[in-house]
């Protein structure tokens, strides 16, 4: 496995990991207001909570992906 696509999936699933706890399970008041900030300064929290929960969904499975393909890589 490439050291490229390990340390990739690592900050895939570390960023996954933080902003599916920090933005949907405990709701930080800090990062919903960044979350709001930077995509609709009108958006409501449970929009931003959502938001933030496909966004940690979406960055994991690319974290996964990495992981995978790293190791078919390393292999050939």
């Amino acid at each position: 496995m490439g050291i490229g696509y390990l340390l990739g999936g690592v900050a895939c699933l570390l960023y996954a990991a933080l902003v599916g706890y920090f933005g949907g399970i405990k709701k930080s008041p800090g990062l919903l207001k960044l979350v709001k900030m930077k995509l609709n300064k009108n958006m409501s929290d449970t929009a931003a909570v959502k938001i933030s929960l496909v966004a940690a969904g979406v960055v994991f499975a690319a974290g996964i992906f990495l992981f995978i393909f790293g190791a078919i890589q390393g292999t050939a």
